[in-house]
């Protein structure tokens, strides 16, 4: 039987931010410490389930603490399904300046698979190495894709948030920062029903109210 698609556009995200600061991917271990001179926002990023032909995109900040620039000379990933885009060889960090670096993770087998990106640099610690996970696996019969319109301020990414019937409570689905305007939900189940809401965050780590909600119906089977 074909796959069949759910697809749902959420409107534009509403940008009152609440008081309280959200630390990015709460999901992530180990964030940077001061003690870093080039310090990451997450020594880990866990991609989760991603199905088999798609993809998911997960970003990191990378933070120059030292007093002077720092230059970039090197970007390197390893572990298969994984690539890097966003911080380029060459690229001058001046202190206190930061730069995101998005990691991609498009497998091609089922199974965990795991992988690290290093960042290497003039910086006293030279080098910058972030842990990567995921998990390959085979396409569902359904799925739900969200797309929403990009938020002026979301410095640091969107989260996507899930309902449903049998649990009425939103959970963020996302475990760091999307760094795009889709999401592709493959978790779903046929006669379920779903709720959904998007939320940005700014600059400074702070995330936005919810977005409008949207529903989807999963067919059966």
């Amino acid at each position: 039987m074909p796959r069949q698609r759910t697809a749902l556009t959420l409107l534009p995200i509403f940008l009152t931010f609440v008081s309280t600061l959200f630390l990015s991917g709460c999901a992530l271990q180990g964030g940077g410490t001061g003690t870093n001179s080039l310090a990451p926002s997450a020594t880990s990023l866990s991609f989760g389930n991603v199905r088999v032909g798609g993809s998911s995109v997960l970003g990191v900040t990378i933070t120059n603490r030292e007093s002077s620039s720092v230059a970039i000379s090197n970007v390197s990933i390893s572990g298969a399904g994984y690539s890097a885009s966003g911080l380029p060889t060459g690229q001058i960090l001046a202190p206190g300046q930061t730069a995101t670096l998005h990691v991609t993770f498009s497998p091609s087998a089922t199974g965990m698979i795991p992988g690290t990106v290093t960042v290497s640099s003039n910086a006293a610690d030279k080098t910058v190495t972030v842990s990567l996970s995921g998990a390959g696996v085979q396409s569902s019969a359904h799925s739900v894709t969200l797309n929403w319109t990009a938020s002026t301020v979301a410095g640091h990414g969107y989260n996507v948030y899930r309902a449903s019937g049998s649990d009425p409570q939103f959970t963020k689905l996302n475990s760091a920062p999307l760094v795009t305007t889709q999401y592709d939900d493959s978790t779903v189940q046929a006669g379920q029903t779903y709720s959904y809401a998007a939320t940005s965050l700014d600059a400074m780590n702070v995330e936005s109210a919810f977005s409008n909600q949207v529903s989807a119906t999963i067919p059966t089977p």
